[in-house]
Parts: structure tokens; C-alpha cells; sequence
């Protein structure tokens, strides 16, 4: 059932032939009589948004679209729809921890997008409260084929990961389709949309229709809500939030949400016969690469206006002499890559199957005034069950306007799976982590003399072959430094002991949660560790929150030895970080400082792995990305620069020797 609402009121005497027309639009698509087609509503976010503020667990909220998303045109931040919409959730529900994601990138459509899809929207450890949608406006010169496949791709990736989520779509206003609504007709890009939103029952909001309706009565005039006939202005922006007011009113908080379950939806059969429900960015590490591509390049979109696309390029391929090939094998019916475009880039040439080489244009002439990311399709309609091989290399010809043949990608765009050997297969897991180290520079620390003052038990049960249990308690950049599986070095170092590693960790958590009532006993003590570590980002400065924890445990289990560590990645950038000091300054004022005096004060032990950790992204001849997996946490390149660390930190002292048995 197509629900309907109404919106701001419209003034009839002055409304026009061409006014009325508008008004009438949505009797002919799905029986609305406005912009808003509520469908099933928002319920589950409602529901979602209940349970947030009373268990106070965070939630987020994705908005996935292009420019308009993205808030072009706006004057500050602060003013685009975007913004305006996740204020106007917030004071619905105040007392709920929302988290905004902004995960729009301007010029790109809903074909990339359904190959974002699973990162930008699917993965992540927040629970997801709404996906809001805005591609109709980018979508306008795409087929339609092209065009529902991706849209509906979207849909069931979401859905299939998260049945309960609630999807928006809203439809943007340009210049450009004031004929279509002038004729009584929805412009092309918005009717398609409204297809795959009424097959999933989603709900819509014809933002566009609102402005042409506006504009028609003469309320508004077209500069007063675009600029440039694309981006809206800071009323334009308005008129956005404005139209999507009647679907916020139904979202007002209520009792019974505050006690039901969101209910999961089904996936009906798709639309099309096609969808991009497999569409993934495949890392460019699952070619082939001939001499002359160089991996883990820098991406030019750092610190640009690009945000959301420095996050997925935190490295990129380079390679800008004609010849070497990169060759992907893969199994799926679409292929195309994603990477950037700037004032030196070339253009390619493409192989699929063996076939003929075919040109493919990558460079634009807008790309000469900077950096932005871009993608392209190779080829679609492929057999999805075959295994099929994309051949790629740098064009010889220079593009007019551009200054070079640089190409720099950052993934390759596949609907299916990437065919590639693993080049770990067979190994065990200590010999997997060597591997992978040994394709790394060496780490380069040397732990203080002093070190172990404060864990004599932990360095005699290594030595004597006791059990020795670890518990690691903190957040995901601390459940990442377990990843690093060290437990491994250190049993190589010393074989006589097992060592036990417990991961106590929780999203974005640090001690001034784990102190509260009953916690301690939770995640530390009824794991019964012989080693306690704290560390992670995640600890807001907070050493006294932390000073509680460590007394906590004493005072049940004093024989506890317990070790605090400094940060490593998150945000920290130690290449352009101006504050950022491989030493720890014991009178400082900051946390590694705050957290070596509290560590001297409570008698346990230090380890700052911020300096050796920072100092080796300095040194390194790759760029900080290529040891992430995205803008926060460490790859498993990384955990091996953190395991390192830790083995150098535990390794017997020269003096000792190794114990060997």
C-alpha cells in the first residue's frame, strides 16, 4: 500500500497550468499526491533509534549519494540538506547516539555506487539505523538497464546484510528537468528510481518535484535554489529538508518503539536481470603486475574536498610509461576500475578474454583544474560464471590538455569475485606472518634496558614454560594488535610456554566505560589473566578512568601484572602530524606523557609503541594507507609492524640469550 503526506502548504491562487501539472504527476506513479511516498515507511529506524537512546549504544546513519549528498553548493557544511536532516533526527531523538556517515562523492552515480556498496554501507560495527539514497540527479545520462541494475544492486546488498535496515531514496532538483515536468512526466532518472523503490516498498521523497512546484506557483525562482542549475543553494538545501518534514513527522518517538524488535524484510525476486547485488572493489594486489606499476602509491586526493574517496584510496597503483600490463582475473559479468583523475593523467587500453585491444578514455578535460576520483566500465554482460581476464595498460597517447600518462587506481570494480592464487595457501600461521613480514622493511626498535620492572611473573612464566594468560583489553585498534598474532613470536622466543591470548575488546571503548559497575569483573577477571594490557584510541585522555581499572582488578586479583600502551593508527598521521615525537615527554601534557606518570604512579608497566609505530610510517617507501584497511585500522601489514613491536619489546636481552629449552 502506497501511503501518501502531505506537505508545506502551497499558495492555490497563484498556482499555474504548469503548477498543476506538477501537483498531478504522482496520481499517475504509484497514486501519490505529493512528493512523499511513504510506502512502508520507517519503522525499524524509528524502532532502531528507541533502542539507541535507552541502552545508549551508538547507531549510525549513511548517506550515500552524489554532489548534492556530497552538499555542494551550500555555503557552509553546516547548511546542505545533509547536515539540516541528521539535526533534525537528533532533536527527535536527543537522548540517542547517532553517528553521521557521509559517504557521498560528486560525479558519480549509482553504477559505483552499487560497488561501494559493501564498504562504504554493509561493513562496520555500529548497527545501522537508515541508508539514505541520492543518485537519481548523477543517474540522468545513464540507460536505463545500466541505471536499475545498479539501483537495485544497492537495495540488495543492504538488505541482504542487514534485513532490518531502512532504505530512503530522495530525488534531487536540476535545471534540466523542468521539460519533463512541464510535460506531466517524471524526469527519466526519477522514474527509474521510483521502480526500485516501489518493488522494495521503500519509501521516497521527490525532492525535485517540491522545487519544480515551488518554482511554478512563483514562490521561488530558479537562481534563488541553484546557482548553476545542478547544486542547490542554502534554500535549495531547505526546500530539501522541507519536503522530507512530513516523512520526519511520522518518526516522532513512542512507546511501543521503545519495546519492539525491528522486523527484517524480505528480498523479493529482483527487477532486473542483472543486478549488481555482487558488485565489490576488488584490491588492485589481486593482479598480475608487470615491471613499471608500482604498488602503494599516495593518492592526490589527500586533504582534498574528496573525503570520502581519501578513505578508500589510501593507496593507490601508479604506473605512467605505456607497456606493463596489469592483468585481473576474475568470475562475474561487469569489470571496470576506480581510481583518479587529475591534470597528468593518460588514458588506457583494455583487453577482455584475449580479444582486441579497445581504447578507453580516462582522462576529461575538467580533470586539468585538480584531482578527483573517477571511474570507468570495461565491460558488462558478460557470462557471470566464467572466468574471464581483464588485460590493462597505459595508452602511448598523450590526451590533449593533459600534462602526463599518469594512471593511478585504486581498485578494480567487479560483479562477482576475483580469481587469484593465494600466496599463502599451506603455510602454518606462524609461517603465514613471517611471509608477510618479509615483505615489509625490518622494524626498527630498541626496547629500554629497563623494561620488565614491573612484570617479573610474566618474564618468569615465559621463561620457565607456565602457561601465561593475556587478556587485552580496550578497543578495535587493541583487537587489531592481537591480529598481529604475537603470541607466536613470543612462544618461538620462549617454546617451554603456551601463551593465551584473550581479546576483551569493544568498539570505540575505553576505560571510562570498562570502570563502570561490574565491568571489570566481566571483561578482565573472569578470564583469570596473569597479564593484563590496556591500550587502543579509544580512551579519550581519560588516565584516571584508567588509574580506576587498574585498582579495581588489584584489589580482587593483586597478583595481576598489568602493562599500558600508547596509541598507534586511528587518525594519527605521523608523516604530516606536526606534534608527533618518537619520544614520550614525562612532563608533557598529553595522553603518552599523562600515561607514562600513571604508570610510574601505579607501578605497572609502559610500552609506547606511538614512537617505533610512528617512526617506521616515516621511514617507510609507502605511503601510510598501505598498512591500512581503512582510514582507522591497520591491514595485516600492519598488525606485523605491531607484533613486531611487541616481540622486540618481550625478546630476551642480549645478556639473557633466547630460551631454547
Amino acid at each position: 500500500m502506497n501511503t501518501t503526506l502531505p506537505s508545506p502548504r502551497y499558495r492555490p491562487a497563484v498556482l499555474s497550468a504548469w503548477a498543476l501539472t506538477i501537483l498531478s504527476l504522482a496520481v499517475r506513479y504509484g497514486g501519490a499526491t505529493d512528493v512523499v511516498s511513504v510506502r512502508s515507511g520507517l519503522p525499524n529506524f524509528c524502532r532502531v533509534m528507541q533502542q539507541a537512546a535507552s541502552d545508549g549504544q551508538p547507531v549510525r546513519i549513511v548517506y550515500f549519494g552524489g554532489a548534492t549528498t556530497m552538499g555542494q553548493g551550500a555555503s557552509q557544511p553546516r547548511l546542505c540538506y545533509r547536515s539540516l536532516l541528521t539535526s533534525q533526527i537528533r532533536q527527535l531523538f536527543p537522548k540517542a547516539p547517532l553517528v553521521e556517515y557521509n559517504h557521498a562523492i560528486a560525479g558519480t552515480g549509482s553504477w559505483l555506487g552499487a560497488f561501494r556498496t559493501s564498504t562504504d554501507v554493509v561493513q562496520h560495527y555500529l548497527p545501522l539505523a537508515l541508508v539514505v539514497v541520492e543518485f537519481a540527479i548523477e543517474d540522468a545520462d545513464e540507460p536505463q538497464e545500466r541505471v536499475m541494475s545498479a539501483v537495485e544492486g544497492i537495495v540488495r546488498q543492504i538488505r541482504a546484510a542487514h534485513p532490518q535496515v531502512e532504505i530512503l531514496f530522495l530525488y534531487a532538483f536540476s535545471k534540466g528537468q523542468l521539460d519533463a515536468f512541464r510535460e506531466g512526466r517524471l524526469p527519466n532518472c526519477i522514474a527509474w528510481h521510483e521502480q526500485v523503490a516501489a518493488h522494495y516498498n521503500l519509501p521516497s521523497v521527490n525532492m525535485a518535484q517540491h522545487v519544480a512546484t515551488r518554482i511554478a506557483a512563483g514562490e521561488r525562482k530558479l537562481e534563488d535554489v541553484t546557482a548553476d542549475g545542478t547544486h542547490p543553494t542554502d534554500q535549495g538545501h531547505a526546500l530539501y529538508l522541507e519536503a522530507i518534514q512530513p516523512l520526519l513527522d511520522r518518526c516522532k518517538p513512542s512507546p511501543e518503539d521503545a519495546s519492539a524488535k525491528p522486523a527484517k524484510y524480505a528480498l523479493p525476486p529482483p527487477l532486473s536481470s542483472r543486478p549488481l547485488d555482487k558488485a565489490r572493489l576488488v584490491s588492485y594486489e589481486q593482479a598480475i603486475l608487470e615491471p613499471g606499476w608500482q604498488v602503494g602509491q599516495e593518492s592526490p586526493l589527500e586533504d582534498s574536498q574528496y573525503q570520502s574517496a581519501v578513505g578508500k584510496f589510501r593507496h593507490v597503483l601508479a604506473c605512467s610509461q605505456p607497456g606493463p600490463v596489469a592483468t585481473l582475473r576474475f568470475r562475474g559479468d561487469t569489470v571496470g576500475y576506480f581510481g583518479t583523475v587529475g591534470p597528468d593523467s593518460g588514458d588506457f587500453d583494455f583487453r577482455i578474454d584475449g580479444g582486441e585491444w579497445q581504447p578507453k578514455a580516462h582522462f576529461v578535460a575538467t580533470a586539468r583544474d585538480g584531482f578527483r576520483p573517477h571511474a570507468g566500465l570495461l565491460a558488462e554482460n558478460l557470462d557471470p560464471e566464467t572466468v574471464h581476464e581483464l588485460r590493462l595498460r597505459v595508452a602511448e597517447t598523450m590526451p590533449d590538455g593533459s600534462q602526463g600518462r599518469m594512471a593511478r587506481i585504486g581498485y578494480f570494480l567487479v560483479n562477482g569475485t576475483a580469481v587469484a592464487d593465494d600466496p599463502y595457501k599451506g603455510l602454518s600461521p606462524v609461517e603465514r606472518i613471517d611471509a608477510i613480514y618479509a615483505g615489509l622493511a625490518p622494524v626498527k626498535y630498541d626496547p629500554p634496558a629497563e623494561r620488565w620492572k614491573y612484570l617479573p611473573k610474566t618474564m618468569q612464566r615465559l621463561r620457565d614454560g607456565t602457561e601465561l594468560r593475556i587478556v587485552m583489553l580496550g578497543d578495535s585498534i587493541i583487537n587489531d594488535t592481537a591480529s598481529s598474532q604475537y603470541e607466536l613470536l613470543l612462544e618461538r622466543m620462549y617454546p617451554k610456554c603456551k601463551v593465551t591470548k584473550i581479546r576483551s575488546v569493544r568498539g570505540s571503548t575505553g576505560c571510562w566505560w570498562y570502570k563502570e559497575e561490574g565491568r571489570v569483573k566481566e571483561w578482565v577477571l573472569d578470564h583469570n589473566p596473569d597479564l593484563l594490557m590496556i591500550g587502543g584510541i579509544s580512551q579519550r585522555g581519560d588516565v584516571d578512568s584508567i588509574r580506576d581499572v587498574i585498582r579495581q582488578v588489584r584489589a580482587v586479583r593483586p597478583e595481576v601484572e598489568i602493562l599500558v600502551i600508547t596509541p598507534v593508527f586511528g587518525s594519527t598521521n605521523p608523516r604530516t602530524d606536526k606534534e608527533w615525537t618518537y619520544d614520550t615527554d614525562p612532563n608533557g601534557p598529553g595522553y603518552r606523557s599523562q600515561l607514562l606518570r600513571l604508570a610510574a604512579e601505579e607501578q605497572v608497566e609502559f610500552l609506547d609503541m606511538t614512537g617505533p609505530w610512528g617512526q617506521y610510517i616515516r621511514e617507510a617507501d609507502k605511503t601510510r594507507g598501505w598498512f591500512m584497511r581503512d582510514p582507522v585500522h591497520a591491514n595485516e601489514r600492519g598488525f606485523q609492524i605491531l607484533g613486531r613491536i611487541l616481540e622486540k619489546y618481550f625478546a630476551p636481552r642480549a645478556a639473557e640469550g633466547r630460551s631454547d629449552g
